[in-house]
């Protein structure tokens, strides 16, 4: 058995990164070296508090450390996602599982984020589940030593230019342009899993409910409950399914097994000015700008497989 890949996860914890931050620390494939927080779905201090709950219920061991990073984005900030996550960034489950242990450290993301590019280099791999304003600070800290690691899997964009946030961004572009742009545009080994992808990766909540119901009972399975009904009542309400698109849990997926994307060679930028095109993405194939350099950026996914996997390490024994 190969030894499992030293990870950053970058989140702004709400409803689906819980579920991608259960998956990662759940899996044998990855070892989680550091949790960094950003301002996004919540504000940082929420979402800080979120990623210490969600190891307070997993008490995995060793813990990995949780640092808050950037509290606004470098582009002008605008609404957050409480609609979506709720105002805890958790459907209101927060209040039942309180955060009783942990702490923070001290020190920025966008340090730490830079001192483990140094350390593990080429076997560092780094999940962005939130905007990107950490990720482009440590860049613009250290870029040689970002420039270094194996891989920046970004859950950001879209190849066709819809959107969650509006009709032409994705939620995290949208948020901070100006960070997804630098980060793009920085030469880093980027993979870009956008709704493209990840609105095919849709979790049915009857096969999710067999899953659970089968689980040994204990705050996982308390937890899980928790976080999934709120998540799957917003699909119901807004797009009229029983079921819910796993948008960062297939990011962290990717990094646990890239065969479950095909991805594609594109030059992409993404606009930073404001107004009805804010944070869109836009993928080209067929540049020749000898200045750009390009991204891999996911264009189909084995949805069936996603899923089996995510059910059977987030919900396996």
């Amino acid at each position: 058995m190969s030894k499992p890949k030293p990870v950053v996860i970058d989140t702004d914890p709400g409803l689906d990164d819980a579920l991608a931050l259960i998956l990662a620390m759940r899996s044998p494939d990855l070892d989680v070296r550091a949790i960094t927080v950003v301002a996004g779905n919540v504000p940082l201090a929420t979402g800080a508090s979120n990623a210490l709950r969600i190891l307070e219920v997993l008490d995995p061991r060793p813990v990995p450390p949780v640092f808050e990073g950037c509290e606004k984005p470098m582009s002008p900030p605008v609404s957050r996602a409480e609609h979506v996550h709720g105002i805890d960034g958790l459907g209101g489950a927060s209040s039942s599982f309180p955060v009783r242990r942990l702490k923070a450290e001290r020190r920025h993301a966008a340090d730490q984020m830079v001192d483990l590019a140094r350390r593990y280099g080429k076997d560092l791999t780094i999940v962005a589940l939130g905007p990107l304003t950490n990720v482009a600070t440590a860049l613009q800290r250290d870029k040689d030593a970002m420039a270094g690691i194996r891989e920046l899997v970004v859950m950001g964009g879209s190849a066709d230019s819809r959107g969650n946030a509006t009709a032409a961004a994705e939620f995290n572009f949208y948020s901070d342009p100006s960070a997804a742009r630098t980060v793009v545009r920085s030469g880093l080994p980027v993979t870009l899993v956008g709704l493209n992808v990840t609105e095919k990766t849709l979790l049915p909540q009857c096969r999710f409910n067999r899953f659970l119901d089968a689980m040994q009972r204990g705050p996982l399975r308390s937890f899980l409950a928790a976080v999934s009904c709120p998540y799957f009542d917003f699909c119901r309400k807004e797009q009229g399914i029983d079921a819910c698109a796993m948008h960062d849990p297939l990011a962290i997926a990717a990094a646990i097994d890239p065969a479950l994307i095909r991805t594609d060679l594109m030059q992409c930028d993404i606009v930073v000015s404001q107004g009805l095109t804010r944070g869109m993405m836009l993928a080209d194939r067929e540049s020749t700008d000898a200045e750009a350099s390009p991204v891999r950026v996911a264009t189909e996914v084995n949805s069936d497989k996603f899923i089996e996997l995510f059910l059977g390490t987030a919900c396996g024994s």
